[in-house]
Protein backbone atom coordinates (compact mmCIF):
# COMPACT_ATOMS: atom_id res chain seq x y z
CA UNK A 1 0.00 0.00 0.00
CA UNK A 2 1.37 3.89 -0.10
CA UNK A 3 0.42 6.78 1.41
CA UNK A 4 0.69 8.32 -1.58
CA UNK A 5 4.10 10.77 -1.74
CA UNK A 6 3.27 11.02 -5.27
CA UNK A 7 1.16 13.59 -4.27
CA UNK A 8 4.05 15.92 -2.91
CA UNK A 9 4.94 18.64 -5.42
CA UNK A 10 1.37 18.80 -7.14
CA UNK A 11 1.83 21.25 -9.95
CA UNK A 12 -0.28 22.21 -12.68
CA UNK A 13 -0.53 24.90 -15.75
CA UNK A 14 -3.94 26.28 -15.89
CA UNK A 15 -5.95 23.77 -13.38
CA UNK A 16 -5.12 21.80 -10.80
CA UNK A 17 -3.75 18.06 -11.25
CA UNK A 18 -1.98 15.45 -9.45
CA UNK A 19 1.77 15.68 -9.85
CA UNK A 20 3.99 12.29 -9.47
CA UNK A 21 7.21 13.12 -8.51
CA UNK A 22 9.70 9.97 -8.66
CA UNK A 23 13.09 10.25 -9.25
CA UNK A 24 14.16 10.24 -12.91
CA UNK A 25 14.99 7.23 -14.76
CA UNK A 26 18.57 6.49 -16.55
CA UNK A 27 20.98 3.97 -17.49
CA UNK A 28 23.52 6.59 -18.20
CA UNK A 29 25.25 9.21 -16.38
CA UNK A 30 23.58 12.64 -15.95
CA UNK A 31 25.95 14.23 -18.18
CA UNK A 32 25.32 11.49 -20.77
CA UNK A 33 21.77 11.49 -20.55
CA UNK A 34 21.41 15.34 -20.83
CA UNK A 35 24.26 15.40 -23.66
CA UNK A 36 21.82 13.04 -25.80
CA UNK A 37 18.84 14.43 -24.85
CA UNK A 38 19.77 17.98 -26.18
CA UNK A 39 19.43 16.26 -29.26
CA UNK A 40 15.85 14.87 -29.25
CA UNK A 41 12.37 17.07 -29.52
CA UNK A 42 9.71 15.46 -28.13
CA UNK A 43 6.04 15.79 -28.99
CA UNK A 44 2.90 14.40 -27.11
CA UNK A 45 -0.99 14.17 -28.42
CA UNK A 46 -3.55 13.73 -25.65
CA UNK A 47 -6.99 13.19 -26.31
CA UNK A 48 -8.50 15.62 -23.95
CA UNK A 49 -8.10 18.71 -22.28
CA UNK A 50 -5.09 18.71 -19.77
CA UNK A 51 -7.09 21.04 -17.26
CA UNK A 52 -9.49 17.81 -16.72
CA UNK A 53 -7.26 16.85 -13.51
CA UNK A 54 -7.26 13.15 -14.38
CA UNK A 55 -6.08 11.23 -16.93
CA UNK A 56 -4.97 14.13 -20.19
CA UNK A 57 -3.55 16.18 -17.12
CA UNK A 58 -1.19 12.93 -16.07
CA UNK A 59 -0.26 12.83 -19.48
CA UNK A 60 0.77 16.23 -19.97
CA UNK A 61 2.63 16.45 -15.97
CA UNK A 62 4.37 13.31 -17.15
CA UNK A 63 5.47 15.04 -20.25
CA UNK A 64 7.09 18.19 -17.67
CA UNK A 65 8.48 15.67 -15.79
CA UNK A 66 10.61 14.19 -19.05
CA UNK A 67 11.68 17.51 -19.58
CA UNK A 68 13.39 17.93 -16.00
CA UNK A 69 14.98 14.52 -16.25
CA UNK A 70 16.56 15.16 -19.49
CA UNK A 71 16.28 18.69 -21.03
CA UNK A 72 14.30 17.46 -24.20
CA UNK A 73 12.62 19.92 -25.99
CA UNK A 74 8.90 19.83 -25.87
CA UNK A 75 5.34 20.69 -26.95
CA UNK A 76 1.91 18.91 -26.83
CA UNK A 77 -1.17 19.11 -28.50
CA UNK A 78 -4.78 18.88 -26.53
CA UNK A 79 -8.35 17.68 -27.58
CA UNK A 80 -7.08 15.91 -30.63
CA UNK A 81 -9.57 13.85 -32.71
CA UNK A 82 -8.04 10.79 -34.02
CA UNK A 83 -9.52 11.82 -37.00
CA UNK A 84 -6.71 14.19 -36.68
CA UNK A 85 -3.91 12.86 -34.97
CA UNK A 86 -2.65 12.21 -38.44
CA UNK A 87 -2.20 15.76 -39.45
CA UNK A 88 -0.80 17.07 -36.20
CA UNK A 89 1.82 14.03 -36.02
CA UNK A 90 2.96 14.85 -39.71
CA UNK A 91 3.54 18.53 -38.19
CA UNK A 92 5.29 17.70 -35.53
CA UNK A 93 7.56 15.22 -37.38
CA UNK A 94 8.24 18.08 -40.23
CA UNK A 95 8.87 20.47 -37.62
CA UNK A 96 12.13 18.22 -36.64
CA UNK A 97 10.58 16.28 -33.42
CA UNK A 98 11.88 13.19 -33.23
CA UNK A 99 10.00 11.30 -30.61
CA UNK A 100 5.92 11.37 -30.64
CA UNK A 101 3.99 10.29 -27.56
CA UNK A 102 0.16 9.17 -28.30
CA UNK A 103 -1.22 9.64 -24.63
CA UNK A 104 -4.38 7.21 -25.33
CA UNK A 105 -5.33 4.08 -27.03
CA UNK A 106 -7.33 5.83 -29.47
CA UNK A 107 -4.37 6.42 -31.94
CA UNK A 108 -2.24 2.55 -32.72
CA UNK A 109 -3.76 2.90 -36.29
CA UNK A 110 -1.74 6.63 -36.85
CA UNK A 111 1.12 5.33 -35.54
CA UNK A 112 1.36 1.94 -37.61
CA UNK A 113 0.66 3.86 -40.36
CA UNK A 114 3.42 6.61 -39.38
CA UNK A 115 6.30 4.36 -38.44
CA UNK A 116 7.12 2.99 -41.65
CA UNK A 117 7.18 6.01 -43.38
CA UNK A 118 9.19 8.13 -41.02
CA UNK A 119 11.54 5.24 -39.78
CA UNK A 120 14.56 7.74 -37.90
CA UNK A 121 11.07 9.31 -35.37
CA UNK A 122 10.64 6.89 -31.93
CA UNK A 123 7.04 6.55 -31.32
CA UNK A 124 5.43 5.88 -27.82
CA UNK A 125 2.07 4.23 -28.34
CA UNK A 126 0.03 3.57 -25.01
CA UNK A 127 -2.26 0.48 -25.12
CA UNK A 128 -4.02 -2.25 -22.60
CA UNK A 129 -1.75 -4.97 -23.76
CA UNK A 130 1.41 -5.83 -26.46
CA UNK A 131 0.89 -4.24 -29.46
CA UNK A 132 0.62 -6.95 -32.45
CA UNK A 133 3.14 -5.96 -35.31
CA UNK A 134 5.02 -3.62 -33.28
CA UNK A 135 7.54 -1.63 -35.82
CA UNK A 136 10.95 -1.30 -34.91
CA UNK A 137 10.52 2.30 -34.06
CA UNK A 138 7.87 2.14 -31.45
CA UNK A 139 7.64 1.93 -27.86
CA UNK A 140 5.01 -0.04 -26.56
CA UNK A 141 3.14 1.33 -22.78
CA UNK A 142 0.95 -1.19 -21.94
CA UNK A 143 -1.36 -0.37 -19.28
CA UNK A 144 -2.44 -3.41 -17.20
CA UNK A 145 -5.42 -1.92 -16.02
CA UNK A 146 -7.37 -5.09 -14.86
CA UNK A 147 -5.30 -5.87 -12.54
CA UNK A 148 -6.10 -3.19 -10.57
CA UNK A 149 -9.40 -3.44 -11.29
CA UNK A 150 -9.68 -7.35 -9.97
CA UNK A 151 -8.30 -5.28 -6.43
CA UNK A 152 -11.09 -2.81 -6.51
CA UNK A 153 -13.62 -6.00 -7.62
CA UNK A 154 -12.33 -7.24 -4.49
CA UNK A 155 -13.15 -4.62 -2.07
CA UNK A 156 -16.61 -4.46 -3.93
CA UNK A 157 -17.26 -8.40 -3.16
CA UNK A 158 -16.09 -8.26 0.65
CA UNK A 159 -18.10 -4.75 0.86
CA UNK A 160 -21.37 -5.24 -0.65
CA UNK A 161 -24.24 -6.05 1.74
CA UNK A 162 -27.11 -6.36 -1.14
CA UNK A 163 -24.75 -8.71 -3.24
CA UNK A 164 -25.66 -6.54 -6.06
CA UNK A 165 -22.66 -4.55 -7.51
CA UNK A 166 -22.02 -2.25 -10.05
CA UNK A 167 -19.54 -1.81 -13.30
CA UNK A 168 -19.58 1.50 -15.12
CA UNK A 169 -17.78 1.83 -18.10
CA UNK A 170 -17.08 4.54 -20.31
CA UNK A 171 -16.19 3.58 -24.24
CA UNK A 172 -16.31 -0.28 -24.55
CA UNK A 173 -13.14 -0.73 -25.75
CA UNK A 174 -10.11 -3.82 -24.81
CA UNK A 175 -9.07 -2.10 -21.14
CA UNK A 176 -12.71 -1.60 -20.15
CA UNK A 177 -13.91 -4.95 -21.34
CA UNK A 178 -10.90 -6.81 -19.63
CA UNK A 179 -11.47 -4.54 -16.15
CA UNK A 180 -14.90 -5.48 -16.44
CA UNK A 181 -13.63 -9.20 -16.60
CA UNK A 182 -11.06 -8.71 -14.00
CA UNK A 183 -14.35 -7.94 -11.62
CA UNK A 184 -16.30 -10.32 -12.67
CA UNK A 185 -13.24 -12.71 -11.66
CA UNK A 186 -12.68 -11.08 -7.89
CA UNK A 187 -16.61 -11.32 -7.40
CA UNK A 188 -16.25 -15.23 -7.85
CA UNK A 189 -13.65 -15.81 -6.06
CA UNK A 190 -14.23 -13.68 -2.93
CA UNK A 191 -18.24 -13.77 -2.88
CA UNK A 192 -20.14 -15.69 -5.36
CA UNK A 193 -23.43 -14.83 -4.30
CA UNK A 194 -22.94 -11.23 -5.58
CA UNK A 195 -24.08 -10.32 -9.37
CA UNK A 196 -22.62 -7.61 -11.41
CA UNK A 197 -24.51 -5.37 -13.33
CA UNK A 198 -22.45 -3.40 -15.88
CA UNK A 199 -23.24 -0.53 -18.65
CA UNK A 200 -20.74 1.05 -20.46
CA UNK A 201 -21.64 4.82 -21.50
CA UNK A 202 -20.21 5.56 -24.42
CA UNK A 203 -18.17 8.19 -23.03
CA UNK A 204 -15.40 8.71 -20.45
CA UNK A 205 -16.37 12.11 -19.77
CA UNK A 206 -19.80 12.47 -19.63
CA UNK A 207 -21.14 13.22 -16.07
CA UNK A 208 -25.07 13.71 -17.02
CA UNK A 209 -24.91 9.75 -18.46
CA UNK A 210 -22.77 8.31 -15.65
CA UNK A 211 -25.84 9.95 -12.93
CA UNK A 212 -28.19 8.44 -14.98
CA UNK A 213 -26.61 4.95 -15.35
CA UNK A 214 -25.99 4.96 -11.33
CA UNK A 215 -29.03 6.47 -10.60
CA UNK A 216 -30.52 3.39 -12.61
CA UNK A 217 -28.13 0.88 -10.99
CA UNK A 218 -29.10 1.96 -7.45
CA UNK A 219 -32.43 1.54 -8.30
CA UNK A 220 -31.62 -1.67 -9.10
CA UNK A 221 -30.15 -2.54 -5.88
CA UNK A 222 -26.87 -2.00 -6.42
CA UNK A 223 -24.59 -0.58 -3.12
CA UNK A 224 -21.23 -0.90 -4.78
CA UNK A 225 -19.77 0.47 -8.00
CA UNK A 226 -16.79 0.09 -9.56
CA UNK A 227 -15.92 2.16 -11.90
CA UNK A 228 -13.90 2.85 -15.45
CA UNK A 229 -15.07 6.34 -16.11
CA UNK A 230 -13.02 9.76 -15.57
CA UNK A 231 -15.02 13.39 -15.69
CA UNK A 232 -18.20 10.98 -15.75
CA UNK A 233 -17.47 10.23 -12.37
CA UNK A 234 -18.63 13.60 -11.21
CA UNK A 235 -22.18 12.65 -11.87
CA UNK A 236 -21.99 9.25 -10.39
CA UNK A 237 -20.91 11.01 -7.11
CA UNK A 238 -23.59 13.36 -7.38
CA UNK A 239 -26.17 10.46 -7.79
CA UNK A 240 -24.15 8.38 -5.17
CA UNK A 241 -24.83 11.60 -2.30
CA UNK A 242 -28.45 12.40 -3.09
CA UNK A 243 -29.98 8.46 -2.54
CA UNK A 244 -30.47 7.83 0.61
CA UNK A 245 -29.54 4.41 0.72
CA UNK A 246 -25.80 3.57 1.41
CA UNK A 247 -23.94 3.12 -1.72
CA UNK A 248 -20.06 3.28 -2.06
CA UNK A 249 -18.44 3.39 -5.21
CA UNK A 250 -14.52 3.96 -6.52
CA UNK A 251 -12.65 5.82 -8.85
CA UNK A 252 -9.25 5.46 -10.80
CA UNK A 253 -6.73 7.22 -12.42
CA UNK A 254 -6.11 10.16 -9.82
CA UNK A 255 -7.57 10.92 -5.78
CA UNK A 256 -11.26 11.99 -5.78
CA UNK A 257 -11.72 11.87 -1.79
CA UNK A 258 -13.42 15.35 -1.70
CA UNK A 259 -16.53 14.27 -4.15
CA UNK A 260 -18.16 12.34 -2.04
CA UNK A 261 -15.98 11.71 1.73
CA UNK A 262 -18.83 9.37 2.80
CA UNK A 263 -18.79 6.93 -0.07
CA UNK A 264 -15.90 6.57 -1.70
CA UNK A 265 -14.07 3.85 -0.57
CA UNK A 266 -10.40 3.21 -2.85
CA UNK A 267 -8.87 4.95 -6.01
CA UNK A 268 -6.49 3.15 -8.65
CA UNK A 269 -4.00 6.19 -9.08
CA UNK A 270 -2.03 6.36 -11.97
CA UNK A 271 1.43 7.45 -12.24
CA UNK A 272 2.07 7.66 -15.92
CA UNK A 273 5.47 10.02 -15.01
CA UNK A 274 7.50 7.49 -13.72
CA UNK A 275 6.27 5.08 -16.97
CA UNK A 276 7.40 7.67 -19.58
CA UNK A 277 10.35 9.00 -17.77
CA UNK A 278 11.80 5.00 -17.91
CA UNK A 279 10.83 5.04 -21.84
CA UNK A 280 12.45 8.10 -22.82
CA UNK A 281 15.37 7.84 -20.99
CA UNK A 282 15.84 4.28 -23.12
CA UNK A 283 15.34 5.98 -26.22
CA UNK A 284 17.57 8.97 -25.01
CA UNK A 285 20.39 6.07 -24.69
CA UNK A 286 19.62 4.73 -28.57
CA UNK A 287 16.83 2.03 -27.90
CA UNK A 288 14.40 2.72 -30.79
CA UNK A 289 11.56 -0.27 -30.03
CA UNK A 290 10.89 -1.92 -26.54
CA UNK A 291 7.48 -2.79 -24.19
CA UNK A 292 7.24 -0.92 -20.75
CA UNK A 293 4.56 -2.90 -18.61
CA UNK A 294 2.55 -0.56 -16.01
CA UNK A 295 0.80 -2.55 -13.82
CA UNK A 296 0.14 -2.95 -9.95
CA UNK A 297 3.33 -2.76 -8.15
CA UNK A 298 4.86 -0.57 -10.98
CA UNK A 299 3.21 2.43 -12.21
CA UNK A 300 -0.15 1.56 -10.78
CA UNK A 301 -1.57 1.44 -7.03
CA UNK A 302 -3.93 1.64 -4.57
CA UNK A 303 -5.17 4.61 -2.76
CA UNK A 304 -5.35 4.40 1.37
CA UNK A 305 -8.76 2.41 2.07
CA UNK A 306 -12.40 3.88 3.57
CA UNK A 307 -15.58 3.70 4.71
CA UNK A 308 -14.88 -0.01 4.91
CA UNK A 309 -14.34 -2.01 8.65
CA UNK A 310 -10.88 -2.73 9.19
CA UNK A 311 -10.90 -6.40 8.42
CA UNK A 312 -12.49 -5.56 4.74
CA UNK A 313 -9.34 -2.94 3.93
CA UNK A 314 -6.71 -5.93 5.62
CA UNK A 315 -7.95 -8.20 3.26
CA UNK A 316 -7.63 -5.98 0.14
CA UNK A 317 -4.53 -4.94 0.92
CA UNK A 318 -3.08 -8.55 1.13
CA UNK A 319 -5.33 -9.05 -2.19
CA UNK A 320 -3.35 -6.17 -3.80
CA UNK A 321 0.30 -7.42 -2.77
CA UNK A 322 -0.82 -10.92 -4.44
CA UNK A 323 -1.41 -9.29 -7.77
CA UNK A 324 1.71 -7.22 -7.27
CA UNK A 325 3.59 -10.16 -6.48
CA UNK A 326 2.03 -12.24 -9.51
CA UNK A 327 -1.43 -13.29 -8.89
CA UNK A 328 -2.77 -14.63 -12.21
CA UNK A 329 -5.89 -12.89 -13.63
CA UNK A 330 -7.50 -13.76 -16.71
CA UNK A 331 -7.54 -11.09 -19.14
CA UNK A 332 -10.56 -11.67 -21.70
CA UNK A 333 -10.58 -8.50 -23.79
CA UNK A 334 -13.40 -9.49 -26.75
CA UNK A 335 -16.72 -10.17 -24.11
CA UNK A 336 -17.79 -10.00 -20.95
CA UNK A 337 -17.52 -13.63 -19.21
CA UNK A 338 -20.77 -15.01 -17.57
CA UNK A 339 -20.46 -15.47 -13.90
Amino acid sequence: MTSHSWKKGLALAMAPVVLVGLAAWSAASPRTAEAAAAKKKMAMILPGSIQDADFNALGYVALQEVVKAYALQVSHSESVAVADAERISREYINAGYDIVAYHGGQFPTIMAKLAPQFPRVVFIQETSGRLPNQPPNAWNIARRWYQGFYVLGALAALSTRTNKVGFIGGVRIPDVVASTNAVQQALKDYNPKAQLIYNYIGDFNDPLKARQTAEAQIAAGVDFMVNFVNLGIYGLGEAVKATPKPVLFTTFMTEKWDLAPKHLTASLVADFASSYKAVVGRIVNGETSGYYEMRPGNGIEISDLRNVPPEVAAKVREIYRQVVAGKPIPEVTDKVQSP
